[in-house]
Protein backbone atom coordinates (compact mmCIF):
# COMPACT_ATOMS: atom_id res chain seq x y z
CA UNK A 1 0.00 0.00 0.00
CA UNK A 2 0.97 3.22 -0.79
CA UNK A 3 -0.09 6.72 0.47
CA UNK A 4 2.04 9.89 -0.68
CA UNK A 5 5.31 9.10 -0.87
CA UNK A 6 5.05 6.11 2.27
CA UNK A 7 4.93 2.79 0.97
CA UNK A 8 3.23 0.60 4.22
CA UNK A 9 4.56 -3.35 3.33
CA UNK A 10 3.78 -5.73 6.75
CA UNK A 11 6.66 -7.65 5.56
CA UNK A 12 9.49 -5.13 5.37
CA UNK A 13 11.09 -4.30 9.14
CA UNK A 14 10.47 -0.48 9.47
CA UNK A 15 7.99 -0.18 6.90
CA UNK A 16 4.75 -1.72 8.76
CA UNK A 17 3.95 1.06 11.27
CA UNK A 18 1.49 3.72 10.54
CA UNK A 19 -0.23 6.40 12.63
CA UNK A 20 -4.14 7.58 12.17
CA UNK A 21 -5.72 10.52 13.81
CA UNK A 22 -7.31 9.81 17.48
CA UNK A 23 -10.84 9.51 18.53
CA UNK A 24 -9.52 10.72 22.07
CA UNK A 25 -10.57 13.87 23.71
CA UNK A 26 -9.85 15.72 26.78
CA UNK A 27 -13.68 15.08 27.75
CA UNK A 28 -12.67 11.31 27.44
CA UNK A 29 -9.04 11.57 28.68
CA UNK A 30 -7.02 13.74 30.90
CA UNK A 31 -4.08 13.30 28.81
CA UNK A 32 -5.18 12.92 25.00
CA UNK A 33 -2.63 12.80 22.30
CA UNK A 34 -3.63 13.60 18.74
CA UNK A 35 -2.62 10.04 16.89
CA UNK A 36 -2.75 6.31 17.36
CA UNK A 37 -0.26 3.88 16.12
CA UNK A 38 -0.37 0.78 14.56
CA UNK A 39 1.34 -2.36 13.20
CA UNK A 40 0.28 -3.53 9.89
CA UNK A 41 -0.07 -6.80 9.72
CA UNK A 42 -1.96 -7.69 6.13
CA UNK A 43 -3.44 -5.60 3.51
CA UNK A 44 -6.61 -7.41 2.32
CA UNK A 45 -9.26 -6.70 -0.41
CA UNK A 46 -12.63 -8.45 -0.81
CA UNK A 47 -15.34 -7.71 -3.65
CA UNK A 48 -18.41 -7.15 -1.76
CA UNK A 49 -21.90 -6.54 -3.04
CA UNK A 50 -24.24 -4.74 -0.86
CA UNK A 51 -28.14 -5.84 -1.47
CA UNK A 52 -29.19 -4.10 1.60
CA UNK A 53 -32.39 -1.19 1.42
CA UNK A 54 -30.02 1.58 1.14
CA UNK A 55 -28.44 -0.15 -2.10
CA UNK A 56 -27.28 1.98 -4.92
CA UNK A 57 -26.00 -0.74 -6.81
CA UNK A 58 -25.86 -4.74 -7.38
CA UNK A 59 -22.22 -4.65 -8.86
CA UNK A 60 -19.77 -5.85 -6.70
CA UNK A 61 -16.89 -3.24 -5.80
CA UNK A 62 -13.66 -3.71 -4.27
CA UNK A 63 -13.36 -3.30 -0.07
CA UNK A 64 -9.52 -2.44 0.33
CA UNK A 65 -8.62 -2.94 4.26
CA UNK A 66 -5.90 -3.03 6.76
CA UNK A 67 -5.43 -5.82 9.44
CA UNK A 68 -3.60 -4.51 12.40
CA UNK A 69 -2.18 -4.85 15.97
CA UNK A 70 -2.14 -1.51 17.30
CA UNK A 71 0.20 0.07 20.10
CA UNK A 72 -0.64 1.87 23.49
CA UNK A 73 1.17 5.18 25.10
CA UNK A 74 3.35 4.84 27.87
CA UNK A 75 2.70 7.92 29.79
CA UNK A 76 5.09 7.43 32.40
CA UNK A 77 7.26 9.36 32.83
CA UNK A 78 5.56 12.18 30.83
CA UNK A 79 6.33 12.65 27.69
CA UNK A 80 7.02 15.57 25.60
CA UNK A 81 9.30 19.03 24.72
CA UNK A 82 9.35 20.36 28.23
CA UNK A 83 10.12 17.20 29.56
CA UNK A 84 12.69 16.53 26.97
CA UNK A 85 11.41 12.38 26.51
CA UNK A 86 9.99 10.76 23.56
CA UNK A 87 6.51 9.61 23.66
CA UNK A 88 7.05 5.79 24.36
CA UNK A 89 4.59 2.79 23.01
CA UNK A 90 4.46 -0.49 23.98
CA UNK A 91 2.28 -3.04 22.06
CA UNK A 92 -1.46 -3.66 24.08
CA UNK A 93 -1.51 -6.68 25.36
CA UNK A 94 -2.70 -9.75 22.74
CA UNK A 95 -5.97 -11.16 25.65
CA UNK A 96 -7.28 -7.29 25.06
CA UNK A 97 -10.09 -7.14 23.06
CA UNK A 98 -8.80 -4.21 21.17
CA UNK A 99 -5.15 -5.38 20.87
CA UNK A 100 -6.04 -6.40 16.72
CA UNK A 101 -8.31 -4.35 14.41
CA UNK A 102 -9.52 -3.57 10.59
CA UNK A 103 -8.45 -0.51 9.36
CA UNK A 104 -10.02 1.52 6.13
CA UNK A 105 -6.54 2.50 4.10
CA UNK A 106 -8.09 5.70 3.85
CA UNK A 107 -7.42 6.68 7.78
CA UNK A 108 -3.97 6.18 7.67
CA UNK A 109 -1.93 9.60 7.64
CA UNK A 110 1.20 8.27 7.05
CA UNK A 111 4.35 5.86 8.00
CA UNK A 112 5.65 6.55 11.16
CA UNK A 113 9.43 5.08 12.45
CA UNK A 114 9.25 3.69 15.82
CA UNK A 115 12.55 2.99 17.32
CA UNK A 116 12.78 0.36 19.49
CA UNK A 117 13.84 1.62 23.21
CA UNK A 118 16.98 -1.48 23.47
CA UNK A 119 16.72 -0.15 27.18
CA UNK A 120 13.77 -2.26 28.49
CA UNK A 121 14.59 -5.69 26.09
CA UNK A 122 12.58 -7.78 24.52
CA UNK A 123 9.51 -9.78 25.97
CA UNK A 124 8.04 -12.68 24.87
CA UNK A 125 4.93 -13.83 26.32
CA UNK A 126 4.08 -10.62 27.88
CA UNK A 127 1.87 -9.16 25.45
CA UNK A 128 1.34 -12.31 23.03
CA UNK A 129 2.04 -16.27 22.81
CA UNK A 130 4.34 -16.96 19.86
CA UNK A 131 2.67 -16.12 16.72
CA UNK A 132 3.92 -15.59 13.57
CA UNK A 133 0.51 -13.65 12.09
CA UNK A 134 1.19 -10.95 14.99
CA UNK A 135 4.92 -10.82 14.76
CA UNK A 136 6.16 -12.14 11.38
CA UNK A 137 7.64 -15.67 10.25
CA UNK A 138 11.21 -14.09 11.01
CA UNK A 139 10.77 -13.80 14.52
CA UNK A 140 7.40 -15.23 15.77
CA UNK A 141 8.33 -15.28 19.45
CA UNK A 142 9.57 -11.75 20.55
CA UNK A 143 9.00 -8.01 20.56
CA UNK A 144 10.18 -5.10 21.76
CA UNK A 145 8.97 -4.27 25.40
CA UNK A 146 8.48 -0.29 24.09
CA UNK A 147 9.57 1.90 20.87
CA UNK A 148 10.10 5.65 21.07
CA UNK A 149 8.12 7.65 18.41
CA UNK A 150 10.70 9.35 15.74
CA UNK A 151 10.00 12.81 15.48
Amino acid sequence: MQREQDSVHPGITGHADVMVLSPENDEDNDDPHPYWYARVLGIYHANIRHIGPNSKSLEPRQLNFLFVRWFGRDSDPQPGWKAKRLTRLGFVPGNDGSAFGFLDPSQVIRGVHLIPAFHWGQVTTKYLPRSPIARGSDNPDEDWQLYYIGV
